[in-house]
């Protein structure tokens, strides 16, 4: 074997060895990003549900502690779902707060709908009064992967009528 033979060899094996750690570096980047995909998908769409199930269920929206048409928007509603013996209502309140979702159901503590992973950079709220009194609440939620290294963001809407109003 000749000098030259194992110089083609190792330069042989050298660009395959780039190419295997090439592709074990493109598959976990993919495997990454997908992850990221699917955390904030998870985390939008509960938020979301969370947010229209209490919606179905509320007899009114709150006005005075409600922000409406901001991307920082703030939702109160009154129930009588959680209301406590006694009080004919009750109210639930949801906000964003240095980018994740709470809510807090009147007499319990503030719950976070959105994990740490990801952040929430837009939830905005739209009221609709239709005639006769009808009303409805207009969700928007943008999710953003809280890692920069894969900007992955996910915006869902859902519009949903009060209670007794469908």
């Amino acid at each position: 074997m000749s000098l030259i033979e194992i110089v083609l060899y190792v330069a042989l094996l050298g660009m395959v060895s780039v190419f295997i750690v090439n592709t074990f570096i493109q598959i976990t980047n993919v495997y990454a990003r997908a992850r990221a995909e699917r955390e904030v998908l998870a985390n939008a769409r509960v938020a979301l549900t969370a947010l229209t199930d209490a919606i179905a269920q509320a007899q009114a929206v709150y006005g005075p502690t409600s922000r409406f048409n901001s991307d920082t928007g703030q939702l109160s509603l009154a129930t009588a779902a959680t209301s406590t013996p006694g009080e004919a209502r009750a109210y639930i309140d949801f906000w964003i707060d240095n980018g994740r979702i709470f809510e807090r159901m009147e007499g319990q503590g503030n719950v976070a709908l959105s994990a740490a992973t990801a952040r929430v950079s837009m939830f905005r709220f739209e009221r609709i009064i239709q005639t006769l009194g009808r009303e409805a609440v207009r969700a928007t939620i943008r999710v953003d992967a809280a890692a920069v290294k894969f900007p992955v963001s996910v915006t869902l809407n859902a519009t949903t009528a009060l209670r007794g109003n469908y």
